[in-house]
């Protein structure tokens, strides 16, 4: 592959982890605004609790795969982009990203896995 069909699927793969954090944050901010106005607490019916859980866990579940796909995917086109004799800007830019993307991956697990746990614990 040359270095423009790299970047292009890096886009992608940038794309898809932004993306992949729309409907989890959406979620978590209609928990939290439950939460806030006193209509989702521990005396919250049992069976309405379960079922926020469960859509939490679920969506967290799928955010996180799509994440750490994503990243796995950026990673390649980085080792790809080592691989070219010359690169533009731009993709030395990228080339550099590697480090960051497993932070990022890193610190997404221990954020999301946070967030539930708080949930848990609130409920």
């Amino acid at each position: 592959m040359n270095e423009n069909e790299l970047v292009t699927i890096w886009n992608q793969q940038r794309a898809v982890r932004v993306k992949s954090q729309l409907a989890p944050t959406i979620l978590l901010s209609a928990v939290l605004a439950l939460a806030a106005t006193g209509n989702l607490n521990k005396s919250t019916d049992s069976n309405l609790k379960l079922f926020v859980i469960g859509l939490v866990a679920s969506g967290g579940v799928f955010s996180v795969s799509a994440m750490v796909a994503a990243i796995k995917d950026s990673l390649a086109v980085i080792d790809s982009l080592k691989a070219l004799k010359t690169l533009s800007p731009l993709g030395k830019s990228i080339k550099k990203s590697a480090d960051q993307l497993k932070v990022l991956g890193v610190l997404f697990m221990a954020m999301s896995a946070f967030n539930f746990i708080v949930l848990l614990r609130y409920l």
